[in-house]
């Protein structure tokens, strides 16, 4: 092997280790980060009513500093993921780990119940795409935790992990890395103190209006009157300008009408195969956290834009390809 691979130089001793536990090698228990997923959730409740609001935090992403002195000019004890090492802190990575790790571990106690409702939903959307397409999450605590369900078998329990060890196993078992995991140098990098914080918010159901009926509604219907637009404006349009301009250039007379017809038909099927093209969900949209169809946060106008570029991702997006284990059990 090459002297000169830094990656394996810096890796192969310091970040590969098989002896470090994960929740599929201690047969599903976490009993060790119990105590600490408790702790960080007992002392949210202390200096939760000082933090921006929800929306405030997804929007602007404030600063690990910002939100550290925030919460010392209250008078209130620095909790302890923005407390520094000397200080007897622990990294925010370590505690999200922690608060996630327990909440999946409940899921597996539970068997990860799931409405009905939203089980038909889920198989209806995949049946009709043919397996490309599953339905989008829109609610920003429930993509953090869909982002890390699916790695959760690879991520390490021990309590002081390093984000690079971290990274390098969720790697090193064919899986995307979490946007909040990713390294902060990473354009797409979502802070990991602000994913903490957004799931303690709704755990105290703070981000309760972000996820309202009224909220869902008034977006979902506001999404398909602009598919239903774009779908005139780029497919029927098409057509239409096939079929005026013949009678306009005089190309259209009453002996041609049914063949001019025909044409606008099969130019009408061309631009829907466009639109298509140009607006299904692909699997190359995956990385950003606050997906194609808008920030979550921004101002409601920008948001607005964001679903009329992007109508169709609001209610579906591209079906992630089977992970290693489960293509594995497919081939055989």
């Amino acid at each position: 092997m090459s002297a000169n691979n830094s990656y394996d130089d810096g890796s192969v001793d310091s970040n590969y280790d098989p002896e470090i536990p994960t929740i599929e090698t201690t047969a599903g228990s976490v009993d060790g980060l119990e105590d600490m997923s408790s702790t960080i959730r007992a002392e949210f409740k202390t200096y939760q009513s000082v933090l921006p609001k929800p929306d405030e935090l997804l929007q602007q992403k404030h600063s690990y500093a910002f939100l550290r002195k925030r919460i010392e000019d209250a008078g209130l004890e620095t909790p302890q993921f923005l407390k520094y090492t000397f200080e007897g802190g622990i990294k925010p990575h370590v505690a999200l780990c922690c608060l996630l790790l327990s909440e999946y571990q409940s899921r597996n106690d539970d068997e990860r119940e799931k409405g009905i409702f939203m089980r038909i939903h889920s198989l209806l959307v995949y049946a009709i795409s043919f397996g490309r397409w599953i339905p989008q999450i829109n609610y920003p605590p429930d993509f953090i935790r869909y982002q890390f369900n699916r790695v959760a078998v690879a991520v390490p329990t021990h309590p002081n992990v390093k984000a690079e060890v971290l990274r390098k196993k969720i790697k090193d078992r064919g899986l995307p890395v979490p946007n909040y995991f990713l390294d902060p140098e990473d354009p797409k990098q979502f802070p990991p103190h602000i994913a903490l914080l957004v799931v303690l918010q709704d755990g105290e159901k703070e981000s309760r209006k972000l996820n309202s009926v009224l909220n869902r509604l008034v977006f979902s219907l506001f999404a398909w009157v602009a598919l239903f637009l774009r779908i005139v404006l780029e497919v029927i349009g098409g057509a239409g300008a096939i079929w005026g301009g013949a009678e306009v250039f005089g190309l259209r007379n009453h002996e041609n009408r049914e063949l001019w017809r025909w044409i606008s038909i099969a130019i009408g099927a061309l631009c829907f195969l466009r639109f298509l093209t140009l607006n299904a969900p692909q699997r190359e949209d995956e990385g950003d956290i606050l997906g194609p169809t808008g920030p979550w946060s921004l101002r409601l106008s920008v948001r607005l834009r964001a679903v009329c570029d992007h109508p169709f991702h609001y209610f579906v997006r591209a079906a992630p390809p089977p992970t290693p284990s489960a293509q594995q059990k497919k081939d055989t």
